[in-house]
């Protein structure tokens, strides 16, 4: 393919994709802390106790309520934290001891709907695998160990003061959504071919550019140093995760991508077949990204 025809197929696919945003433009930002679905006007009453059933803080579901317990307000602080990252302890944050993250990202960019949801790398279930083996780093590790990875990797920052309110938040609202046994998602199919970074480029302008732009530096909420976050997030750049995130290796990416993007694709029927997943990965790992600042 020449240059001139590959430029027509890229052009004409974020003309497609723009055209599906419709269908496909479930924000990634975080609903009002007051959006809560009712039935029949009339309000849900809060948890008096940590779900045993698997929770849907999604935007079409019934929502976050502050638990009614002693420690609710910590719970609801985490899960602030996990849906307003930058906001509240981002690099716009208005409190400037509180910026341990580096980037405008949220927690749920990754962990989709406040970490509940079931093939978004959710959380639920997960407090209760800690402490747990990491091959990655050949040790176990606490989960306050594994938010400090988090935090110095996806949101390409410092980790938290142990003792600090931010993570005896995080952890509240981890173990909060605790008990209900937590969902492994299947490894991504093998591509039958090996990825293609040149493939993926041409998936990205066809599919994921209308969200995350042509320049993956994705959409913003408002304006820089609002700290207000992102609408789309970006994909690359100094605003984006590290490259020691597992957003960077295909083993996280890939599945994460044929299940759910383009955001609000149905998980049972992917939109990208198993090679797209594959070549467009290939092309994000290509794209400038911060450096982990653990590897020297």
């Amino acid at each position: 393919m020449t240059g001139k025809s590959a430029l027509s197929v890229l052009f004409l696919g974020v003309a497609i994709g723009v055209a599906g945003l419709a269908i496909f433009s479930p924000s990634w930002g975080p609903p009002p802390p007051s959006a809560v679905r009712t039935v029949d006007n009339v309000l849900p009453s809060a948890p008096t106790a940590p779900p045993t059933a698997w929770p849907d803080y999604s935007l079409n579901g019934p929502g976050f309520l502050t638990p009614a317990m002693a420690d609710g307000e910590l719970v609801a602080y985490g899960h602030r934290l996990v849906t307003q990252t930058f906001a509240v302890i981002g690099p716009e944050a208005s409190d400037p001891a509180k910026r341990f993250a580096g980037n405008n990202l949220s927690c749920q960019n990754c962990h989709l709907d406040s970490g509940t949801n079931r093939t978004g790398l959710p959380l639920v279930g997960v407090a209760k695998t800690y402490p747990k083996f990491s091959a990655r780093d050949n040790r176990v590790l606490s989960l306050p160990e594994r938010l400090d990875d988090c935090m110095t990797r996806s949101m390409n920052g410092r980790p938290l003061p142990r003792e600090s309110r931010e993570t005896k938040a995080l952890l509240a609202y981890l173990r909060f959504i605790a008990e209900p046994v937590p969902m492994q998602n299947e490894p991504a199919p093998a591509p039958p071919q090996p990825a293609d970074a040149v493939r993926g480029f041409t998936v990205f302008g066809t599919v994921c550019a209308a969200c995350h732009q042509l320049d993956g530096q994705g959409v913003r909420i408002g304006s820089v140093n609002d700290a207000r976050g992102y609408r789309f997030p970006p994909l690359w750049g100094p605003d984006s995760f590290n490259d020691g995130a597992g957003m960077n290796t295909f083993d996280d990416a890939v599945g994460f991508v044929r299940r759910n993007m383009p955001r609000g694709v149905d998980p049972r029927h992917p939109q990208l077949t198993p090679q797209q997943a594959w070549d467009v990965v290939a092309y994000l790992k290509t794209r400038p990204r911060p450096k982990d600042p653990s590897v020297r």
